[in-house]
């Protein structure tokens, strides 16, 4: 299996971890849901929902998910 697959599918079973109601979209309440767990900064977390939501449309896709993580 080639590492870029292995990559893949575990960006894959991140995303679906923070996709909480399984709808394909990451919400930042669903992100701030899952990152409140490591940190109490409202601020980094949705600074960083708002890098990874390139079109700012206040979804995250897999395909942003990805590139966030490419970069």
């Amino acid at each position: 299996m080639s590492s870029t697959k292995n990559i893949f599918d575990d960006l894959r079973s991140e995303f679906d971890r923070l996709d909480e109601d399984k709808d394909g979209y990451i919400t930042l309440k669903e992100f701030r849901a899952f990152h409140s767990k490591t940190t109490n900064d409202a601020s980094a977390i949705a600074k960083a929902f708002a890098a990874i939501d390139s079109d700012k449309d206040g979804l995250v896709t897999f395909e942003e998910f990805q590139r966030a993580y490419k970069d």
